[in-house]
């Protein structure tokens, strides 16, 4: 085994940089967090290749002293604490001196341009590899311009591991959205290139943020929440159930204005909604919390994005709480309440003519099966059916998907798959949604969509895949945003796992009762597709059991 040493200062830093950058948005994020704490009323950001080539943060903030600014990119300096005491009365987003000096090492280029409202001259610094390379005397306005350039070049492993511009940016244009939902007394504008993906108005409550966010329907869905407890308040907007959506979920939390993960409130908003929504329905949430710093942990992790409550099941409490008491006020819970629990009862069901249905239908099918008698549904999921040799389970959603997807394939494969609607749907975007886009316009015209830029974040959709039923706006938008998200996260064929999503989401569902007539053409349909045996994402579609296995079960062999 080598021998123990210590690692360079040079080596350290690039160690701990990785843990507080990970990628341009977190960049785009310590530098907005550091104009906030600034006291800037206007941000603007500027980002080229996703982040990797420019990251440009402009503020009106305070500025900094030409003779603190090289102090502000070394490991933890920083004006907003002094001693280990402070840690726990924080009231600033930044406060580890940690973000300048982590960019810094990270970055082939940073230049800082700033000026005090005080001082009648600004200061020009640029840092090359983490290293002072000039400072001078400038005429700039006052506040502060940083630009980083060449971000990772240094680090080719961590650059490798980066996802394509437009995913950066997306992730960039998510960061800069939340920031101003919680910011909303400062005016925020995020452009990439020529094109302005996000901008703001500076006002006194979120609502302008919101609908910027979100859009003015779905803005206009939600209702607000509050609740007070010892050391903490909260408020917050939630869809109402009449609000609800197709797409996922969509949930903010915030602490002490900070964006932040937290599975305890998640979980809470998550438990309220139940009984309220639809099988197939989500959510849109905002929920900010203003604590005690001593009540919470910031520190959790080297980019702030958990954190550790004192008393987590009190804020649990008043989080379910809160959004429980608005849903009931709002709208009636959409699921019955339970049924009554009585003693089971044998149901004799009436003799009747049982459908049969022969598995060899067709000359091209692929499997050979005898005869087999449909028995009816069982628990509004599966198909129960009768053949020589015993009985089958087939998972009636896991069918229909096989068989969607197959149909989906091979209209795909004969460039078929197109359907032009009868009048173009247009539809809104997020900043982050639109930005992936322009980069995903080629892989959604393979599989089936027609867009067109109508405006801003506003699309024209004029055709979309055949037979998956998307005529509405807001099913459009929903299999557009989680086509999206699937092409940011897929690392295998986008296409394959599109045409997956959109089976899928077109298919019977789990708990749609059937009729005979249902189940029989279900079953003829899937026992012609190429593989019956297992739907798209290689869950089984049929179980087996054989008279042999029964007859053990039951104890007769």
């Amino acid at each position: 085994m080598p021998r123990i040493h210590i690692l360079d200062e040079e080596t350290v830093s690039r160690i701990a940089a990785g843990e507080v950058i990970e990628r341009p948005a977190s960049v785009v994020k310590e530098l907005i967090e550091n104009s906030i704490d600034a006291g800037a009323t206007r941000i603007f950001v500027e980002v080229r290749d996703g982040g990797i080539s420019l990251i440009k943060v402009v503020d009106d903030g305070c500025g900094i002293e030409r003779d603190d600014l090289p102090l502000a990119f070394q490991r933890h300096a920083t004006s907003k604490i002094s001693r280990a005491d402070d840690l726990f009365r924080l009231k600033t987003l930044g406060f580890r001196g940690e973000a300048l000096s982590a960019i810094a090492s990270v970055s082939r280029c940073v230049e800082v341009q700033t000026r005090t409202r005080s001082s009648g001259m600004g200061t020009y610094l640029r840092l090359e590899n983490g290293r002072v390379a000039e400072i001078r005397d400038d005429g700039c306005p006052y506040g502060t311009s940083i630009e980083v350039r060449g971000l990772f070049e240094n680090i080719p492993a961590r650059l490798k591991h980066l996802s394509s511009p437009s995913q950066e940016l997306a992730r960039i244009a998510e960061t800069v959205t939340q920031m101003a939902i919680i910011h909303h007394r400062v005016s925020f504008e995020i452009s990439s290139g020529r094109r302005s993906l996000f901008r703001s108005n500076a006002s006194e409550t979120w609502d302008d943020a919101l609908i910027r966010a979100f859009g003015l329907g779905t803005v206009k869905g939600m209702i607000p929440i509050t609740a007070k407890g010892e050391g903490f308040e909260l408020r917050g907007m939630i869809s109402s159930p009449d609000a609800s959506r197709q797409d996922s979920e969509s949930i903010l939390v915030y602490v002490n204005s900070r964006p932040v993960y937290s599975r305890a409130l998640i979980q809470a908003l998550r438990d309220a909604y139940r009984g309220f929504l639809r099988s197939g329905r989500s959510y849109v949430a905002v929920i900010s919390i203003e604590i005690e710093p001593s009540l919470v942990d910031v520190n959790v992790h080297p980019a702030k994005r958990e954190v550790r409550f004192l008393r987590e099941g009190e804020i649990y409490d008043a989080v379910r709480d809160a959004a429980l008491s608005a849903l009931r006020s709002s709208a009636i819970p959409a699921a019955a309440p339970p049924a009554r629990i009585t003693e089971p009862q044998l149901l004799i069901p009436k003799p009747q003519i049982q459908e049969t249905l022969p598995l060899e239908v067709q000359a091209e099918q692929r499997i050979s099966e005898p005869l087999i008698r449909i028995l009816g549904q069982a628990l509004d999921l599966y198909i129960v059916v009768e053949y020589d040799d015993g009985i089958m389970l087939v998972d009636q959603h896991a069918a229909a998907e096989r068989i969607r997807y197959e149909h989906l394939l091979e209209k795909c494969e004969s460039e078929s798959i197109s359907q032009e609607l009868i009048q173009p749907v247009t539809v809104e975007l997020s900043p982050g949604e639109a930005a992936l886009l322009d980069s995903f316009s080629a892989k959604l015209r393979e599989i089936g969509f027609e867009i067109d830029h109508f405006g801003g974040r506003a699309y024209s959709v004029r055709a979309v895949p055949a037979a998956v039923g998307l005529e509405s706006p807001e099913s459009v938008r929903a299999v557009l945003r989680d086509i999206l998200q699937l092409g940011r996260a897929c690392k295998t064929s986008f296409r394959d796992e599109a045409l997956k999503l959109l089976a899928c989401r077109g298919s019977i569902k789990s708990g749609e009762k059937l009729s005979e007539g249902a189940m029989l053409r279900l079953l003829t349909d899937l026992f012609a597709c190429d593989n019956p045996r297992t739907c798209p994402h290689g869950r089984p579609v049929v179980v087996r059991i054989s008279s042999e296995s029964l007859e053990r079960m039951f104890g007769r062999r």
